[in-house]
């Protein structure tokens, strides 16, 4: 999977500085920050995408949502400032092997930056009786985080794990009075990244580049969003 992409490398990139990249529509990619307005997979087709955020205090979560923080109460959650280890790299391995998307094959390559000398990056571990079953990795900025990856062992796929991860994202927003989060991109015509949308539309606003505004996801679907070809 590919895309048309616009690339800087600054050190560092936390704090204010993160949060003007992200409100930009920039995004960290490895140990570089990136932005793009065109995806395009493994057939070549070019498809318009969109940075998406969330207004953290406008939040409600669904039932649904409450339903997976409910079914996972029996796990244990830490928060911690990211640190590299082989039992992450372990677990990405299993994650990775059971996926039927691209992706970067192994955790050092997602990040690059392990040692986080870039970005302020962040860690939440899920565990089951002590063992490693889900993690997540987030950056911080002042008034903003962005989710980078979330991976899970592919036997608890039935507890919805990486949905779970980005609730947890958003608790720790509202926990660390962080008004915006932000999952990365979607696009209305690739399907596979409606997920990032899950959390709460009212709550969500869509970046329109070429006029330097966020808008409400409603809004963008009504009023901004391309008209399919006509067949």
């Amino acid at each position: 999977m590919a895309a048309d992409l616009q690339m800087e490398f600054v050190i560092p990139v936390k704090g204010s500085l993160l949060d003007e990249y992200l409100a930009k529509g920039w995004y960290r990619m490895g140990a570089y920050i990136f932005t793009t307005h065109v995806l395009r997979p493994d057939d070549n087709k070019g498809y318009p995408v969109y940075w998406l955020r969330y207004s953290v205090p406008q939040v409600r979560m669904a039932k649904k949502s409450l339903d997976i923080i409910k079914g996972c109460a029996g796990f244990s959650v830490r928060f911690s400032q990211f640190r590299y280890t082989a039992e992450l790299e372990e677990l990405y391995a299993r994650y990775h092997a059971s996926i039927n998307f691209s992706a970067s094959e192994t955790l050092e390559h997602v990040l690059s930056d392990v040692n986080r000398v870039v970005y302020d990056s962040w860690l939440i571990e899920i565990r089951d009786n002590g063992r490693l079953i889900a993690a997540g990795v987030f950056d911080r900025g002042k008034h903003a985080i962005a989710g980078i990856v979330n991976f899970y062992d592919p036997d608890y796929k039935k507890y919805s794990l990486g949905k779970l991860l980005v609730l947890l994202k958003y608790q720790y927003c509202m926990h660390s009075h962080i008004p915006w989060y932000y999952p990365g991109y979607y696009s209305p015509e690739y399907p596979k990244f409606n997920y990032k949308l899950f959390l709460d539309k009212q709550a969500t606003e869509v970046y329109l580049p070429a006029t330097d505004e966020w808008v409400a996801y409603g809004a963008f679907i009504a009023h901004h969003l391309p008209a399919s070809p006509t067949p």
